[in-house]
């Protein structure tokens, strides 16, 4: 019996198959594969450029300066990698409370406990966002490290503080930018980025006048930012091995500041949170902060998350404009002479309040979990911005001004004389870099 009038599209469609649907929507195609060609072109012309001077034009990564160090740190943590970037100070501040020796201290100041923990959190993060994010030159890199210094100085000098738990400290913020990037983005980072890692956390460690005296290279020097990071990273995995211990303050460091965000969620999501952050640490870390391990059903959905997203941003997504950099620090003073932080979270600690800051769908989504709105409570959170001279526990507020300004001069005096040459020299110093 032939076929019937209406029957015949569909026996069509099915001896024709894919190539005339193909045919019938080849705008959509054609369209679709000249996206996918400019995602493909232009995904890696970043990191291609950044690396031009040390590839086609032959320079050795020791010829790098503290200024192209800057310039390539800023790329990663504004354009390439922001959130790994984020992500990588957050795990380093959370893995500071399995050292004892620094568990213990955050125990004895009186800060560590779930009143105090949002603002020292935030007051943490935002002087190790505006060290990474300054050029080393401005005055704003000076005062967060002279701050840094002071609020260090006297738990130093009482022996509280010890300076190789300041250099796991560094390490780890080298360590996880390299881990983080390397374990979940869509590419990892090549040897001039890791250069500039390392020059930039070597510097940053003379100026918090951090000793390198336990790396192997300290005598003879390090040849380069590559050959410095890859010291302080075995160095600072072994350290974690040697000293890092389950203890009751490394519990109650997690319990301030990991279960008290989620405690007006229930304790299945607090216990999901504790597995999430421990797939994030190493065997030695996990245990020393008591976290659990994900176990393998969260292990697989996590690295399926993972791979998702690599996959999405690797061939589907075009590189972010610079129009559009991540940056959570006001690049100039309000109208009040202070600075605003943008990266909002559970305690919008110097949130501006705005449409933006309020409303956003990040905004919005935090505080159906139970965070605070920008503004709120009136002053509480000091919405109108915080000062490099001031910012710091509340019996540290507003001290040690004069202190710092006579550090500010003398790293004035040291940059100074180290700006017209290579990142990495031997120096007649504490330090030495070949």
């Amino acid at each position: 019996m032939p076929p019937k009038v209406q029957d015949l599209p569909t026996a069509s469609f099915g001896l024709l198959g894919a190539p005339g649907f193909i045919t019938s929507h080849h705008v959509f195609f054609i369209l679709a594969a000249v996206y996918l060609i400019v995602v493909h072109r232009l995904r890696f012309a970043r990191a291609n450029t950044m690396q031009l001077p040390f590839t086609t034009a032959g320079r050795p990564l020791s010829s790098m300066t503290t200024q192209e160090a800057y310039e390539i740190i800023t790329q990663l943590q504004s354009l390439e990698f922001p959130y790994a970037m984020n992500k990588a100070r957050s795990v380093a501040l959370l893995k500071a409370g399995g050292i004892p020796t620094m568990s213990k201290l955050f125990a004895v100041t009186g800060q560590n406990n779930i009143k105090n923990a949002g603002r020292r959190a935030t007051d943490t993060e935002i002087l190790l966002r505006e060290s990474q994010t300054q050029k080393r030159d401005s005055e704003r890199y000076m005062q967060a490290v002279a701050r840094m210094n002071y609020l260090h100085a006297r738990y130093r000098k009482a022996g509280k503080i010890l300076d190789k738990d300041l250099l796991h400290t560094l390490g780890d913020g080298a360590l996880e930018i390299v881990h983080v990037i390397d374990k979940e983005e869509w590419r990892k980072l090549s040897d001039v980025e890791k250069c500039a890692v390392g020059l930039f956390h070597y510097n940053l460690g003379e100026d918090l006048e951090i000793p390198y005296t336990p790396l192997k290279s300290y005598e003879e020097g390090w040849e380069d930012g590559l050959h410095f990071i890859t010291e302080l990273i075995e160095w600072t995995q072994e350290y974690e091995k040697e000293v890092a211990k389950p203890t009751a303050t490394g519990d109650h460091y997690v319990r301030v500041y990991v279960d008290s965000a989620t405690k007006k969620m229930g304790p299945l999501v607090t216990t999901f949170l504790r597995k999430v952050i421990g797939s994030d640490l190493d065997k030695t870390m996990r245990e020393s902060l008591n976290l659990p391990s994900p176990g393998p059903v969260l292990s697989v959905v996590l690295s399926t998350v993972v791979a998702t997203r690599k996959l999405v941003l690797r061939h589907l997504s075009l590189p972010r404009p610079s129009f559009l950099a991540y940056q959570s620090l006001s690049p100039s003073p309000n109208s009040n002479g202070l600075y605003n932080f943008s990266h909002g979270g559970f305690q919008p600690w110097y949130v501006q309040p705005g449409l933006w800051s309020s409303w956003s769908p990040g905004a919005m989504l935090l505080r159906l979990l139970g965070a605070r709105k920008p503004g709120s409570k009136g002053d509480r959170y000091k919405p109108t911005g915080y000062s490099l001279e001031t910012i710091g526990p509340p019996p540290q507020e507003g001290k040690g001004v004069e202190e710092m300004r006579s550090m500010v001069q003398n790293m004035k005096a040291r940059v100074a004389e180290l700006s017209n040459s290579a990142g990495l020299r031997k120096r007649d110093k504490p330090n030495r870099l070949g």
